[in-house]
């Protein structure tokens, strides 16, 4: 298995946990947060779709897809809000086109640059660009435990076990 083959096996099994732990959510659901400043799964959501967009813009030169809005409601540092005022269908939209423009890029990058610095204002953590990459196929996972935690405050039924 290569580098990008493992990537994209961890965006695809990534998609799929939060698809699969989130499917019987409601609007309402989707704004439950587990505890003040927590987040919520529409947050996480838009969250995922705007760092991925920030990323991949940094990491192309091009211009980010999503609104300077978004990027500053939702990106790393922000504070979820209990009422965003989006449904979890918006919410939902704007993770799976951004998953898709994603899996799209990591698919037709150059792996002979994952060796490359990494663009400024990238944290030392992910000094190259391959780091920068990984944690594309990974930052899902650094939120998945919310959700789980926010399904089980739900009193949702188990998935996994």
């Amino acid at each position: 298995m290569t580098a990008k083959e493992l990537i994209i096996n961890q965006l695809q099994t990534s998609k799929w946990l939060f698809d699969s732990f989130s499917r019987d959510f409601s609007d309402a659901d989707a704004q439950v947060q587990p505890c003040e400043n927590g987040n919520h799964l529409n947050w996480m959501f838009v969250h995922m779709a705007v760092s991925e967009d920030s990323m991949i813009a940094t990491l192309t030169g091009q211009p980010k897809k999503l609104s300077e809005s978004l990027h500053k409601s939702y990106g790393g540092g922000s504070t979820c809000k209990a009422d965003d005022g989006m449904t979890r269908a918006e919410a939902l939209k704007l993770f799976n086109e951004a998953h898709a423009r994603t899996e799209e890029f990591v698919k037709n990058f150059d792996e002979s640059r994952y060796g490359d610095m990494a663009p400024e204002g990238f944290p030392p953590l992910f000094p190259t660009v391959g780091g920068v990459i990984g944690l594309l196929g990974t930052h899902p996972f650094w939120h998945f435990g919310q959700l789980t935690v926010n399904r089980t405050m739900l009193n949702k039924p188990r998935i996994l076990g």
